[in-house]
């Protein structure tokens, strides 16, 4: 990604992630977008820090954050939107940050 290899070039190690993340608004209407941010060494062992500023920022839009899903790789963005919404889906490997369990019921039994 680009912005990695700028920040590495001055010295700044950061690492970029790579989201899909689901969403619904107060209708039932469903969404979902590739997400990207770049991290610090810091908060790489786990998602939580991550996780709750996505799910602050899509609240704070009247959204109700249904999962989460991270990519593992280096991406940019077009080829991120690839991975999610396109015929890269399942060839790179993911794993699953976040999952609304009462919304996943929901779902599963309307």
């Amino acid at each position: 990604m680009v912005l990695t290899k700028l920040f590495q070039s001055i010295g700044i190690p950061i690492t970029a992630r790579n989201f899909m993340v689901d969403y619904c608004d107060s209708y039932g209407n469903h969404f979902h977008k590739p997400m990207q941010t770049i991290t610090p060494p810091e908060c790489l062992k786990d998602g939580i820090e991550i996780v709750t500023r996505i799910r602050t920022e899509l609240r704070q839009q009247g959204f109700t954050v249904c999962g989460i899903s991270e990519a593992l790789g280096d991406f940019e963005m077009d080829e991120l939107e690839n991975i999610f919404n396109g015929s890269d889906y399942g060839k790179y490997p993911m794993r699953v940050l976040y999952i609304d369990v009462e919304m996943a019921k929901k779902e599963a039994h309307p």
